[in-house]
Parts: structure tokens; sequence; C-alpha cells
């Protein structure tokens, strides 16, 4: 096999020659989704009944028809020897969907795995960090939150043209509709008060007692998050008058952080594997670090204060909430402070404010990659709506610059 590689094999006892690892050409890497694959997780732009007006969309979809690769023989006989159970000839299918670290579904005789790996292309050392990643998941296995189990970590770039680790393949489906249109009334209630009560387990671990010590950045937390996402939005172009203005408000309301926990950062049903309402396990631990965790819990309950006709994200209108089986905000920011043992901070509209505001900070990311840099008065617009909204749960007035 050559010079030995940097990797890390999970024990049984616990639960360019050819750089790729392919037989012939390499994967594209450029999709990713986790879980069944069954199932792709699919954000993606289109364009409304006007031709002009681009509306971020978020779906689930049956898995697009990829066609399985047979591994070459250097990566199969590494993954044979670490991999316990794992049997050639492999093949390997990308999933389709999600961001930005690229995962295939790996197969063997009669066992199927996860192979999640960081871009071949990527530029910045900071980006991508899959080994952040399997740093947390392992740190939660046999946690109280779920999590695909790692079985080996990969920083050997030649075997795979990029580091990669392996998983375990949990059954389940990413519902991105936070109305969970297809589960029953029933299973609707159970599926948010099992994932308010994970994100509450995942923020009562204390992260010494983990292995997580440093695992953040230096200084608060939420701060850090607001001059990231309005530096982004600086650098992309120009912004619109409400984000600009709910941007300086939140500069002057948005809490100090006063705890410190593991912060998911995307945690949504989107991220949720869910079988019959049952969580079975938390994806995408990309964004994760040590933080504020009502961040976490205002980014969850965003919904809540979008339309369900929403321009960028659809949410949860009242009337449709109505004897639909999901609780109401305030039913489930309760549950998660009997179940912490926290009450909701003082500052916490500004919470909520800021998961809007990062929200439509994202948008504007996407939007100025897709134009060029040159936003239309429909992408304001939408943009505005979600600021429209921060603002009036900060109890601010809206510019009269952003009426149009």
């Amino acid at each position: 096999m050559g010079r030995m590689p940097l990797f890390a094999r999970r024990p049984p006892s616990r639960r360019r020659s050819r750089p790729l690892g392919l037989a012939d050409q390499p994967l594209p890497v450029t999709q990713r989704a986790l879980g069944s694959s069954r199932y792709r997780r699919q954000a993606h732009c289109a364009y409304g009944s006007s031709g002009r007006e681009i509306r971020m969309v978020q779906q689930v979809e049956r898995s697009a028809n990829s066609m399985p690769r047979k591994l070459g023989t250097r990566l199969t006989e590494l993954l044979e020897t670490c991999v316990e159970g794992l049997r050639g000839p492999l093949t390997i299918r990308a999933l389709t969907g999600g961001r930005s670290n690229p995962t295939f579904r790996l197969h063997g005789q009669g066992q199927c795995f996860v192979l999640r790996s960081r871009p071949a292309a990527a530029s910045s050392p900071s980006a991508h960090r899959i080994d952040r990643e399997v740093r947390v998941l392992q740190a939660l296995e046999g946690s109280e939150v779920p999590v695909p189990r790692v079985l080996l970590h990969v920083a050997d770039a030649s075997y795979f043209g990029a580091p990669f680790y392996v998983m375990t393949l949990v059954d389940g489906e990413a519902i991105e509709d936070p109305a969970l249109p297809d589960l029953l009334i029933s299973l609707r209630t159970r599926a948010y008060h099992q994932a308010i009560d994970i994100l509450a387990s995942l923020h009562k671990l204390s992260p010494d007692a983990i292995g997580l010590a440093g695992f953040g950045g230096q200084g608060d937390y939420n701060a850090r998050q607001l001059t990231r996402w309005s530096g982004q939005m600086a650098s992309d172009g120009s912004v619109p008058s409400a984000l600009l203005e709910l941007g300086s408000v939140l500069s002057r309301t948005l809490p100090h952080q006063m705890r410190t926990s593991v912060v998911h950062g995307d945690y949504r049903f989107g991220n949720l594997l869910q079988s019959e309402g049952a969580i079975s396990a938390v994806l995408d631990w990309e964004l994760s670090t040590l933080g504020d965790p009502f961040a976490d819990l205002a980014y969850f309950l965003l919904p809540f204060d979008l339309p369900r006709d929403g321009l960028i994200l659809r949410g949860l209108s009242e009337k449709h909430r109505r004897d639909s089986g999901v609780p109401d905000r305030e039913t489930l920011a309760s549950r998660y402070c009997r179940a912490t043992g926290q009450p909701l901070p003082s500052g916490w509209p500004a919470y909520r404010a800021f998961a809007l505001y990062r929200t439509a900070a994202i948008a504007h990311g996407v939007f100025h990659r897709q134009t060029a840099g040159a936003l239309t008065a429909h992408h304001d617009r939408q943009l505005d709506e979600i600021a429209e909204i921060g603002l009036a749960v900060l109890g601010s007035t809206v510019p009269l610059t952003s009426k149009g």
C-alpha cells in the first residue's frame, strides 16, 4: 500500500497515480447529501412566474440517477483493511443535493456506508474542515444526540483526491419543509418535540467533558457572527436599506454571549433524518463550534417568523399551523427552557432578529454569485422582506427608502 496514510481508524472494540481511487475517471465532487440514498436535499434558486424574480427553494426529491463507479485497487485495499465488514468489489455513488462537502454512498458486499470528503478544489485551508466534523461526531457518539458513527478518517489526499471520512449509513428522510406536510398530525408534534429535546441535550453537554475544549473561536460568539455576515455582504456588493438598518440595530441590541455550549450552526429539519416522526440522526456539522446556545434555538424556530409564501424560505404562518400538529413557538421555547433549566434571555427578540439577518445574508451571497454582483430590485425586495420582519420583531421602524 506504499507509504503509510495519515488516517485514524475507529477500533473494533468501539461502537495521484490514481488520486481519486476510482477505476477510471473521477466522480464529480460538487454536491452533498447525507442519509438514505433514496432522498436528496436540494437547495437551488428558481425563477418565479414573472421570469425575473429569483426565489430560494428548498425541497426533498428523489435521488438523481448517478451511476455507481468502481473504486480503484489502492483505495479498496485501504477501506477493506480499516473498515470492519467492508469487502470488495466496492462501488461508490454520489449523493446529490446540499452544500459544500461531497458525499457518497459506499457499497460493498451487502454493506453500505457513507463517504464524505473535502472538495478537491477547496482553496482556503480554513474552509470545508471535515476534520472538525469528524471531531464533533466522535465526541457526540454515545450521547443523547443521535449522529452517524465515524469509522475511518483519512487525511492523506492521495487516496481520494482530498481528505475524507467514512461513517455509518443511517436510515431516514430529511424534510426541508418545516410544515412536515408528509407526516401525520401526531407525528409532526412528535418530530418537533424530539427536535427540541435533542437540541437541549446538545446544549447541556460540557464541551470539556466530551473532548471539545477549544473547539470554538475566541471572543463573543454573537459579535463574531454579526461581524462575519455583515462583512460578507459588504464585500459582496450593495446591501438593501432595510437589511443595513437591521444590521445597525442588531449591533446595538444583540446580547453578549452569556453561556457557551456546542452549537450545531444549521439546526433545522433539513439536517435531521427522521422516520415516522422519530429523529434518527443529526447531520451536517460543518458549521458546528462553541457558541451561544440561544442562537441555535432561534435559528431552529426561524420558520415561525417567516410567512408561508416567503420569497426566500417558506415559513409557518399562524393560519397554516392551526390544527396542523405543529406546536407554536412559545410552547417549543418553553420545552427547551425546561429541559436545559435556563430561561429565555431578556434579549430573546434580538436572537430571533439575528436568525432572520443571517438568513438574508446567506441569500444575499447566493444572489450575488448568480448575478455576478448585479443585484436587481427584485433581489433587494426579497432581502428586504426578511429584514423588515426582523425590524418588526425588534420593534424598530422600517426605513422609508426600503418601501419602494
